[in-house]
């Protein structure tokens, strides 16, 4: 059980460095950098060099850079797919009578089988601003349902981690309301950056704050809820921190890594005012489906300390 623990770590480590990737993949422009799937220039491995080119292939279509980092993040997806699979597979073998373990797990595999096709469909549409959303969105659901399954492995092999501990009261329901808000943020940010995307295609010069009012009324959708989001979650933070008895390490440091990415979230998006460099849009988009997994940790967390939570196996 403790090995597929660690499997089910690791997939979920990688499952989240898989977003990051994506999103350089985004910001780099290299969504087309293979211009077909799940080959890349009909190849397994991608050309090197002008005359690897099949026939009939427009040379002005191939890139190096941008080909390399499409094939290394598809390779990357492969990999994190395998130890997905492997970790459900575990999960049904090792966990048959903890639904809570191995339904997340298999929820998660599916996932990602569908996000594998779907990576196509991105592919043949030529980066359709809505499958491109969808994309982003999937993977972080699958980030979500593999850290759920980690951290009921987790509590179900160290069954007495959170035994003895006491949380503030109502914590867990205002967890609940920052996680949905946590989620509408990210899906109406995934939908900003493609309007922004295309702005930066007819207004590549343009700064900060002019791609921003090309957004309108989700512009500022998107600040508001970013302030319903910090401003709660930095007191609950900050309630779990000093106001918990004998809470475990795993929420404590839960806590302080929801206080740093939320610090770091509204960082980033004051720099995106004025600037617009690609390393700062993938860290805002990353930091925010890491604070959403961090939420749903902690609710999970609280969730285990109340009473009935055994019912569910």
């Amino acid at each position: 059980m403790k090995s597929t623990l660690r499997i089910t770590a690791l997939a979920t480590i990688a499952a989240y460095v898989l977003i990051f990737s994506g999103g350089l993949v985004r910001v780099s422009g290299a969504g087309l950098g293979c211009p077909d799937w799940p080959t890349c220039f009909g190849r397994w491995i991608p050309p090197v060099s002008i005359e690897q080119l099949p026939p009939g292939i427009d040379p002005a279509q191939f890139n190096f850079t941008l080909a390399w980092i499409e094939y290394l993040n598809r390779l990357w997806a492969m990999i994190v797919g395998t130890l997905i699979l492997i970790s459900a597979l575990l999960a049904v073998k090792h966990f048959r009578s903890v639904p809570r373990i191995y339904l997340p797990a298999v929820a998660a595999a599916l996932l990602t089988a569908y996000a594998g096709w779907q990576g196509g469909r991105v592919v043949e549409t030529k980066l359709d601003s809505t499958l491109v959303s969808f994309h982003a969105v999937l993977a972080i659901l699958i980030g979500m349902l593999m850290l759920y399954t980690s951290q009921q492995m987790y509590y179900h092999i160290f069954s007495r981690s959170e035994r003895g501990s006491i949380y503030p009261d109502r914590l867990r329901a205002w967890l609940a309301i920052l996680l949905g808000i946590s989620l509408i943020q990210v899906i109406l940010g995934t939908n900003m950056r493609s309007t922004l995307e295309a702005f930066q295609t007819a207004d590549p010069l343009a700064v900060g704050r002019a791609w921003l009012a090309q957004a309108g009324v989700l512009n500022y959708l998107h600040i508001i809820l970013g302030a319903l989001l910090v401003i709660p979650g930095f007191y609950l933070g900050l309630k779990v921190l000093l106001r918990s008895r004998n809470p475990s390490p795993l929420v404590w440091q839960g806590a302080v890594g929801l206080l740093i990415l939320l610090l770091a979230q509204v960082t980033f998006g004051a720099f995106l005012l004025e600037t617009t460099p690609p390393v700062l849009r993938v860290l805002h988009l990353w930091s925010g489906a890491l604070i959403t997994g961090l939420l749903l940790m902690l609710h999970a967390a609280l969730r285990k300390t109340d009473r009935g939570w055994y019912e569910w196996k």
